[in-house]
């Protein structure tokens, strides 16, 4: 009987809620934390181990080092320096290429052969970096993108028309920052276009800023209230990882690599990726409108941009 092993790098705020989801679930055999403040690292494993009695199943939750990732299947990386009130996504990417550097390095150097993924932001970028250092190829690593975006879009979408989020299909593509693009002209219910469902008197431009307004901005106002998001995106690591572990063949809305869809080279960036047993198997091209197009590739400029950033702090660090 095959086993599962997931090494958890980071176990702030988003590591262990993921780490909570994936006890709860029993989804793994083996859990390993790894912390640079070890204490933090221990008490998570104990109350994660008393969580275990209640667990669909047993998990093996213990207190990880580096050598932990030559047998792992996936590496989950939550680590990242802390963004102030006020910043944007993109002003940690400094800190983050330092941090990041030194880390990729040593789980590569214990052997791991298997699928990164992570959340840490700026995410596009930082699923780039992770390319550049470890040279692993484009479906072993991915990026939680525009995951968390999309199932913002699709709550705000089912609150207005009153039905499940799961009955609402909403894509956001592009950067998981300000420049996202919800994909509206892909948005529907039950196979219709939302905007198609709206009651005659709600007037659809004013309906559609509102919504990708809220859509953009609430991860900003979450952040200031209580200084992080966990949740939503803790289960959207639980999803990439179940997908990867059990060859689901989902498709989420993640930061994968582009070789020639929607006209782009060379850069991670959110948009429909098939997840199964090989990681990222294939990204599906949206057919979007002249507008969303446009808008997308502003975004991919925004992140090759900042990537041109990081490649200059790699290359300063690995000289």
């Amino acid at each position: 009987m095959s086993r599962h092993k997931i090494v958890l790098i980071g176990s702030g705020y988003v590591g262990s809620a993921f780490a909570h989801a994936i006890v709860a679930k029993g989804l793994v055999d083996e859990l390993a934390i790894i912390d640079i403040d070890e204490d933090k690292a221990k008490a998570d494993v104990w109350d994660l181990n008393h969580a275990t009695p209640f667990s669909d199943s047993y998990t093996d939750v213990h207190v990880g080092s580096y050598e932990d990732c030559s047998n792992a299947d996936i590496v989950v990386i939550c680590a990242s320096a802390i963004m102030a009130k006020g910043d944007t996504r993109l002003q940690l990417l400094e800190d983050n290429v330092e941090i990041f550097v030194p880390m990729i390095q040593q789980v590569i150097n214990h052997g791991f052969d298997g699928y990164f993924v992570l959340p840490s932001n700026p995410v596009d970028i930082m699923s780039y970096v992770i390319k550049r250092v470890s040279h692993f190829p484009k479906n072993k690593i991915i990026g939680s993108g525009t995951s968390l975006d999309t199932a913002r879009f699709e709550f705000f979408l089912s609150r207005a028309l009153n039905v499940a989020p799961q009955s609402v299909y909403a894509p956001v593509i592009g950067e998981h920052g300000d420049s996202q693009v919800q994909v509206w002209s892909h948005a529907q219910v039950a196979g219709e276009p939302v905007l198609d469902l709206l009651t005659p008197n709600v007037d659809k431009a004013t309906f559609m800023q509102s919504i990708s307004t809220q859509t953009t901005q609430v991860g900003y106002d979450i952040y200031v209230r209580k200084g992080t998001t966990n949740f939503g995106i803790s289960l959207s690591l639980v999803r990439i990882v179940e997908a990867i572990l059990f060859n689901k063949n989902i498709i989420m809305n993640v930061s994968s690599y582009i070789e020639g869809e929607y006209g782009l080279n060379g850069l991670y960036i959110g948009t429909p990726t098939v997840i199964n047993g090989n990681g990222a198997d294939r990204v599906i091209e949206l057919a979007l409108e002249e507008d969303e197009l446009v808008r997308f590739k502003q975004s991919a400029n925004v992140i090759k941009d900042y990537q041109q950033r990081a490649d200059r702090i790699i290359e300063k660090l690995l000289s």
